[in-house]
């Protein structure tokens, strides 16, 4: 499942959808629909809730490394900007912003889910 959440800039009226996901266990095994629906589950979410001219930011601990269907399939729509390092980097940030809209990356340590 997701949360998310769509946010307003009170001065520039630009909008971005913020989803966050806990993906399923067995790590990188997509749970009991598996990799590929994990993701389109994800990207049904996000089309349903988003307008063409958001920014979307799609984060969090998805139990699946960089080489896992889940995560193919989501850099097929997204730019992956960043993949955390703990447990063989299960933890992702994508964006549909990427390249050098990116300002910084940066591991702000070992917080845990």
């Amino acid at each position: 499942g997701a949360m998310w959440a769509r946010f307003r800039s009170l001065t520039t009226g630009k909008k971005v959808l913020f989803v966050n996901h806990h993906g399923p266990l067995p790590v990188g095994t997509g749970g009991k629909c598996g990799r590929h629906a994990t993701a389109w589950n994800l990207l049904k979410t996000i089309a349903r809730r988003s307008q063409a001219s958001d920014g979307i930011v799609l984060v969090g601990d998805f139990n699946a490394d960089a080489s896992t269907k889940t995560v193919k399939e989501l850099e097929r729509r997204f730019h992956r900007v960043y993949t955390g390092e703990s447990f063989n980097g299960v933890d992702h940030v994508f964006s549909n912003c990427g390249g050098s809209r990116i300002v910084s990356r940066q591991n702000l340590g070992s917080g845990g889910s």
